[in-house]
């Protein structure tokens, strides 16, 4: 992998980080309608509580704008797999 691999999927952890500021947010506003230091403390509880997902899928969202499933891949890599043995 290249380093700009890892930018761009900082860019995407920073989008879904933003989205669960932003749910907060409206979640705060519309149904809670805590203190701000209550609602920080929930965000930055949330974030952390959501980072090893948020770190994976990052990386998953940015490697699928470029490489795309191939189901067949491993057929045409291994065309003597026990599935496709003639008896």
């Amino acid at each position: 992998m290249e380093p700009g691999f890892f930018y761009g999927a900082m860019y995407v952890s920073y989008a879904l980080t933003s989205g669960i500021l932003i749910v907060w947010f409206f979640v705060n506003h519309f149904l809670m309608d805590t203190t701000p230091g209550i609602l920080l403390s929930l965000v930055i509880g949330s974030i952390l509580l959501l980072f090893p997902i948020l770190f994976r899928v990052s990386r998953l969202v940015w490697i699928n704008f470029f490489v795309r499933y191939n189901a067949e891949f491993q057929k045409v890599q291994n065309p003597t797999s026990t599935s496709h043995k003639k008896n």
